[in-house]
């Protein structure tokens, strides 16, 4: 086993090393974005190993780089600095940033003696230089105006008209031109080269690897549907990959890993300075205790609480899902010519629980910036034609159904699909997300015109299928129905088997076959899947309940009869619940009727004391007497009368209505269904 020694930036200390030149041997390109590429030498004794690596790739390669050595180890990596530039400004009065323009040249110079050249030669320490505008009979100018002083005193000149501005001192000079130098020098690097020393004996070989991103290799599959009774297809996959590590790969073992890695990068290969707080003198002075305040444990996690268990009706399962597996196919016949050339070198692949690795046969030469497509995948696997219909389509999609078998998860891509005849034709494409070994997927690729599709949907009244009462409050399950009716035509002289896809909102609802001949076959998270053989030319029709169940409550208090009517008019629920739901409508109805009979009396009161306020308006109008006032007041007595029969009345009426409520709520409040 090589010895794994992790190489990490060091200054190290000199060692006497040969030189050895790294060669590119392996690529491991990864669908997750990265790529890992290892380099190799063979070294004797202590050595110095050189890789050349991009700039926008130190980052990544100081947080991956590792080196394999079986009989030594790594005694340090250099590397040159990200921007020399600060350290060549570093003597100078200015950075890079006075490079900008000439003004701001100067004006970083401030008291350096110059020496200036041309219509007004001076020499002087510079003072500043500002913008001046000059004005002509044509137009206005914008120039620099430079103030010196010098042994005559302060002298100005225009730094547009003068030939030459000189530094005087030859060594500020000669450091001006130092790092000018390496600013050039800096600006033309796009690669970083990597120093590493090891530490060993004997001859051997010393691999270097490290990770960076890569451009995405990408899938492709070619699919040669299955002829008459063959119960397997021919698939071949491809892959497409770029060569963007800005080196040509010659020979290079090359891996395609199908995965999702964590991968992220870090600025490394950046100076940071760390922002350290500023403390005040420290002075002794008054110190004053913070006031102690109760400490308690903290809470445990409530309970959840239970929700009350409904009585009613459960839905039966049909064994949709994937608890359902699949028929076997059938054994397979003699096989037939195909007309898909074979890869000339299989790729071998490995599965891990993480990704499936496909390793290319043959060394592959590929160009930087170029791109290339290889054969990773040739299998024979078992294909099922079907159409697939969807809600809301005339026509259904022609599909395949492909069961993995061949050990290895297949990377997700896009699927080309050919028909063998005659002659090979294409026939459509399809899109095949990331399929694990062992699993089965549905390709649609085209429109069967051939088979029509007449689809109808309906809602159906709400019924209650189940209810429980607990506390006054009944909750219960309301069932809410959408009716599908669905109709399928097979072409005149093709059969067809065929897929009905039901949509499905979410985990809830419940399907129900109620009448045809279509069988549940599977679930998606989208939709279900009915099954449907037809002959040629033959229609076939099913209909299938969709229930989605709703959760509600009610104070039964308070509510109304309607729901409760519901309920115990519905045979297929708790028949003992239902009966004690009826016994609350009895008792429910027996005090509204006594609220009726108040309500009753009440407005027969009212009219009483209406035709006893007529009868004292008309005494006041006749006079003594009248033989009239005698009648009137015979009939102002009898309405008295009668208003202190219906005030009793009423106040029997009360306390039975009373009675009937709290009969109501005690049995409401002592049931428990």
């Amino acid at each position: 086993m090589r010895q794994i020694v992790l190489a990490f930036l060091s200054l190290g200390l000199a060692f006497p090393a040969t030189a050895a030149d790294l060669t590119l041997k392996r690529v491991m390109l990864s669908s997750g974005g990265i790529g890992y590429f290892e380099y190799a030498a063979d070294v004797e004794g202590d050595a110095t190993l050189g890789l050349d690596v991009p700039l926008d790739q130190v980052d990544d390669v100081l947080k991956s780089l590792v080196v394999f050595d079986a009989s030594g180890g790594v005694a340090g990596v250099e590397l040159p600095g990200k921007d020399n530039t600060i350290a060549a400004f570093g003597d100078l009065p200015f950075g890079p940033d006075a490079l900008k323009s000439p003004t701001d040249y100067l004006n970083a110079l401030r008291g350096t003696e110059v020496t200036v050249q041309g219509p007004r030669p001076m020499t002087g320490r510079i003072m500043q230089v500002e913008a001046a505008t000059k004005t002509t009979d044509q137009a206005s100018v914008q120039t620099s105006r430079v103030t010196l002083l010098t042994a005559e005193g302060l002298r100005q000149f225009v730094l547009e008209d003068a030939e030459a501005v000189q530094v005087a001192d030859p060594v500020l000079r000669a450091r001006i031109e130092q790092a000018m130098e390496a600013l050039r020098r800096e600006a033309g690097r796009t690669a970083r080269h990597l120093t590493i020393r090891v530490k060993g004996g004997g001859k051997r070989t010393v691999a270097v690897g490290y990770v960076a991103g890569a451009p995405l290799w990408k899938a492709t599959y070619r699919l040669l549907l299955p002829e008459t009774g063959s119960p397997k297809a021919r698939l071949q996959g491809w892959a497409t990959l770029e060569n963007q590590s800005g080196a040509d790969w010659k020979g290079v073992s090359l891996t395609l890993q199908y995965g999702n890695p964590v991968s992220f990068r870090q600025a490394l290969y950046r100076s940071y300075f760390v922002q350290r707080p500023e403390v005040p003198v420290e002075i002794l002075g008054h110190v004053l205790p913070d006031i102690d305040t109760e400490a308690r444990p903290a809470e445990p996690a409530g309970a959840a609480m239970k929700a009350p268990a409904l009585r009613g009706i459960v839905a039966p399962a049909f064994g949709i899902g994937a608890g359902m597996p699949l028929p076997p196919p059938p054994p397979s016949p003699a096989p037939a010519s195909i007309p898909m050339a074979a890869p000339a070198q299989a790729a071998t692949a490995d599965e891990s629980a993480e990704e499936t690795s496909f390793t290319l046969a043959q060394p592959v030469d590929l160009q930087a910036g170029h791109s290339e497509t290889l054969p990773i995948v040739d299998k024979d696997v078992p294909a099922e034609r079907v159409d697939l219909a969807s809600y809301g389509q005339a026509h259904p999609f022609s599909s395949i159904r492909v069961h993995n078998d061949t050990g290895l998860s297949l990377p997700a891509g896009v699927l080309t699909l050919y028909e063998s005849r005659t002659a090979v034709g294409f026939v459509g494409d399809a899109r095949l997300g990331g399929l694990p070994a062992g699993q089965v997927r549905l390709l649609s690729f085209a429109q069967d015109l051939r088979t029509s599709v007449d689809a109808t949907q309906t809602t159906a009244p709400s019924v209650v299928s189940a209810f429980s009462v607990a506390d006054g409050v009944l909750t219960y399950v309301q069932r809410f129905r959408q009716v599908f009716r669905i109709s399928v035509t097979a072409p005149a002289n093709e059969p067809r088997s065929v897929l009905l896809a039901i949509p499905k909102a979410n985990g809830n609802q419940t399907l129900t076959i109620a009448q045809g001949a279509a069988k549940a076959e599977e679930t998606t998270e989208s939709a279900w899947r009915l099954a449907m053989s037809l002959k040629p030319g033959e229609t076939q029709a099913v209909t299938v309940y969709l229930d989605q169940p709703a959760r509600q409550t009610t104070a039964l208090l308070a509510g109304d009869d309607q729901l409760l009517q519901l309920i115990v008019g519905n045979d297929h629920i708790d028949q003992a619940g239902r009966a004690a739901l009826r016994h609350l409508i009895d008792l429910r109805r027996d005090e509204a009727r006594k609220r009726a009979e108040i309500d009753s009396l009440n407005k027969t009161l009212d009219g009483v004391q209406a035709d006893e306020d007529r009868l004292r308006q008309n005494l006041a109008a006749v006079s003594a007497g009248d033989a009239l006032r005698s009648r009137l007041t015979k009939a102002l007595d009898a309405d008295e009368t009668r208003i202190d029969q219906l005030r009793a009345a009423i106040a029997d009426a009360t306390s039975a209505a009373e009675k009937a409520h709290k009969a109501l709520a005690d049995a409401i409040a002592s049931l428990r269904i």
